[in-house]
């Protein structure tokens, strides 16, 4: 196991570098907030809380990406045959379980993942419970009997072949919103099932098709390569009359 250490400023730059670029995410305990690092194809929201799926595809503006499934996340995982995502994202999430669950759900993930897993949490047990069923959650929706938190973690509880980033100021606000005395660290962590490849899938935006993929050949040639191909195509075009 590796262990890194980022302060605040540092460490979410540090994670995206340790994210392999995928087409398929399978985002578990998304509540409103699913991961923002990467733009997959298809990403797979999974959320118990409904009012938290629906105030997700409201915000979304019904993202075509997004599938937005309302279950338990063993149900919907479950669901799932081996290897079927490229990577799965547990990002807040896992200290709303129980430790054998959480462990249960480190298989799973496993399971069902060709690429990677990346798993963010407090560390250590962070205190975070909503007794009064009338209290609203950190959102100010009524979430909170699947905001408490169950469980703790440390690196030793995901094993040798995972990657560990830990942020020791992480957490400066408690689940009132109010600032803490003193910070509490985060860790995030990386298990690498396969190795990293190209994307197999791109979502074109704009409506011509030539204008993507002159972008990509622009990325991809060298400037005197691209402007020699694209005045070749200019010549096509002009003997054939479409320009």
């Amino acid at each position: 196991m590796n262990v890194t250490y980022a302060g605040r400023r540092d460490v979410l730059g540090l994670v995206a570098s340790k994210l392999q670029d995928v087409d398929v995410v399978l985002d578990l305990g998304s509540g409103i907030c699913p991961q923002p690092f990467l733009k997959a194809c298809v990403h797979i929201c999974v959320d118990v809380h409904r009012p938290y799926i629906e105030r997700l595809k409201r915000e979304s503006a019904d993202d075509p990406a997004y599938v937005l499934i309302n279950a338990s996340w063993d149900t919907a995982i479950a669901m799932l045959s081996d290897k079927s995502v490229d990577t799965v994202f547990a990002l807040d999430f896992i200290e709303h379980l129980e430790k054998p669950d959480g462990l249960r759900m480190l298989r799973e993930a496993e399971r069902v993942a060709r690429r990677q897993i990346v798993v963010c949490t407090p560390h250590g047990f962070f205190p975070q419970s909503y007794d009064d069923p009338r209290k609203p959650d950190r959102w100010g929706m009524d979430g909170g009997y699947w905001q408490t938190h169950r469980s703790g973690w440390a690196p030793e509880d995901f094993g040798e072949d995972w990657d560990v980033v830990i942020c020791p100021d992480a957490i400066e606000l408690n689940q009132d919103n109010q600032p803490m005395e003193r910070p509490m660290a985060a860790l995030w962590a990386f298990r690498a099932l396969g190795p990293e490849a190209g994307r197999r899938c791109h979502v074109i935006k704009r409506p011509s098709v030539w204008a993507y993929v002159k972008g990509l050949l622009e990325q991809a040639l060298p400037h005197a390569v691209f402007t020699r191909l694209r005045s070749a195509w200019g010549f096509v075009l002009r003997a054939l009359g479409r320009t």
